[in-house]
């Protein structure tokens, strides 16, 4: 049987009409060929000149944010993020001297402390918002933030995913051209995987996500604030996400009703509130090697969000995110599958 849940996206078609959901977000918006360009882009307009630069960072990330933020010429110093349900750890006596806040909500859930959000505006802290994860959550774009940065990759099809919002004034910098090498590689993935559906063949899908990771790690090496490319502007410029939502948390609640929780399949997050789209359905497993090789077997591909980075080299000071990291797993549950999908998954699920 070949892979009946987990794979990449086909390219998203064009929808009919055009669509404001992204050009409204602020003053300026602006497409980037990732998220990570589009981050990159936001901490160069912000950054001031000639100063120390402090970013207080989530302890749990991805290492392309972080990287992102050194680049930039940033120190990073950590908070925590709690197990049970992915809140940031603020604290306040950690402020001193930080110019810069990444803001993250998780798998399409914010759980983050408004207050402390204003205090740090009242420290004239900058407010930058990963939105990768809450992309089309209701409370996914925090209001009080400077700036929105994040990737529409893990929602749909799209070569070019990244977009920056800065909410008051233009930017600075205009993108640079986009890494054509790179495009390249996007689209002959996503068409490799759109011959993979056609003839539901195994081997289409190994060429597709070949040539993706080969893409993937050239950009993590070279990576700038790159611009996108017309095709995927015009994609999201012209994106209704109604039915995207409705059917990511519909096929979410289905699996919630369909699980006894275990110590190999505990539901990080297990309510769906009215405000959250969920990006995936992630849990933790105590044997997590055991979970995603039992899986695999029934056809079901899972993901780890996120490996360990480099940056965080003293991971006991951050006990809870050191946790997260050894125990985090995640499946798809996205618009492309139907309700048969879920219940199989969710059966698999149970059986962990």
């Amino acid at each position: 049987m070949g892979m009946r849940i987990g794979s990449m996206f086909p390219l998203q078609e064009v929808g009919e009409k055009p669509s404001s959901y992204f050009s409204n977000r602020g003053e300026d918006v602006q497409y980037f060929l990732s998220g990570r360009c589009a981050l990159y882009a936001c901490l160069l307009d912000c950054t001031k000149n000639n100063t120390p630069n402090i970013a207080y960072v989530p302890a749990y990330t991805c290492e392309t944010v972080l990287a992102s933020y050194v680049k930039a010429g940033y120190t990073l110093r950590f908070y925590d993020v709690d197990i049970e349900d992915l809140r940031p750890c603020f604290k306040t006596e950690d402020l001193q001297g930080v110019s810069a806040l990444n803001l993250c909500g998780y798998f399409g859930f914010s759980r983050y402390d408004s207050a402390f959000l204003r205090e740090c505006k009242r420290r004239n802290i900058t407010i930058i918002q990963d939105t990768t994860h809450s992309m089309f959550s209701k409370d996914g774009h925090y209001e009080g933030a400077d700036y929105y940065a994040g990737s529409v990759r893990k929602w749909l099809g799209i070569a070019s995913g990244g977009v920056a919002v800065k909410r008051n004034g233009t930017f600075s910098i205009q993108p640079i051209p986009a890494d054509e090498e790179h495009l390249k590689g996007r689209y002959k993935a996503m068409e490799f995987r759109k011959f993979a559906i056609k003839t539901d063949s195994d081997s289409y899908n190994e060429m597709a996500s070949s040539v993706f990771w080969e893409t993937e790690m050239r950009l993590r090496r070279m990576f700038d604030a790159f611009a996108g490319d017309q095709k995927s502007k015009t994609i999201l410029d012209h994106l209704d996400p109604t039915f995207l939502i409705e059917k990511r948390r519909t096929n979410y609640q289905t699996l919630l009703d369909a699980l006894t929780p275990s110590s190999q399949c505990r539901p990080i997050f297990s309510n769906l509130d009215e405000h959250t789209c969920p990006s995936h359905f992630s849990f933790y497993a105590q044997d997590r090697e055991q979970a995603q090789q039992q899986l695999e077997k029934k056809g079901i591909r899972s993901t780890v969000y996120w490996p360990l980075p480099p940056m965080l080299a003293d991971r006991e000071r951050y006990g809870q995110a050191s946790y997260i990291y050894d125990h985090v797993m995640s499946v798809q549950m996205d618009q492309r599958y139907s309700k048969e999908d879920m219940a199989y998954l969710g059966k698999e699920l149970a059986k962990l």
